[in-house]
């Protein structure tokens, strides 16, 4: 029996992480809520968005799908990143240089969604957005932090609510279709679907 056929797909799993934290962290960037509401970021980063994402990545190398380890692989830890950096290490980076700081590491992650967003395009339609809108929303955060626009970093922040909804739907999507045992919620498959 393959790896492939022992596990379930986890990728909804990490991808209703990712969602969920990003969601958070956007309306906060969106200045939808106050900042001080960064303390539930924090945790979730840690363990929702991080640790899950990773032990996903983990599962996806034992089926053998690159794509999802490298995804997971990669948004896993920028959350635990993230979360360390504004837990411990923030407040070791002179003021001056906080946003320039924090723009080289949001800038890091564009291009590694640029990547990505490449590879989606041989997925489905959601998937692809979303992943071009990460790039979007990387790009505006980098910008924003590292030019200290508050504008950028709010529309950055609404790009991210935009993505985080698409990816819940996509979680969404293949949650239920695994239960139902049909498609529900289409995602507009890029790649004909291989015959039996």
């Amino acid at each position: 029996m393959s790896a492939k056929e022992t596990f379930a797909d986890p990728g909804h799993w990490a991808v209703t992480a990712f969602s969920a934290t990003s969601l958070m962290l956007g309306i906060i960037n969106a200045h939808l809520i106050n900042a001080t509401a960064i303390g539930i970021i924090l945790p979730t980063a840690f363990i929702f968005g991080g640790l899950v994402q990773v032990i996903v990545a983990v599962i996806e190398v034992s089926r053998g799908s690159t794509f999802g380890a490298v995804a997971f692989g990669t948004y896993g830890p920028f959350w635990i990143i993230l979360g360390l950096y504004l837990q411990f290490y923030a407040k070791t980076v002179s003021p001056a240089s906080a946003g320039t700081t924090l723009a080289l590491f949001l800038w890091m992650f564009a291009i590694i969604s640029l990547y990505l967003f490449i590879a989606s395009l041989k997925t489905d339609v959601v998937l692809a957005i979303i992943l071009f809108l990460l790039v979007v929303t990387f790009v505006l955060l980098a910008l924003g932090a590292g030019m200290n626009s508050t504008g950028l970093t709010e529309t950055g922040g609404w790009t991210t609510i935009i993505f985080a909804i698409l990816g819940f739907y996509h979680a969404a999507s293949g949650t239920i279709s695994s239960t139902w045992g049909r498609v529900l919620l289409p995602l507009g498959p890029l790649t004909p679907k291989k015959s039996e």
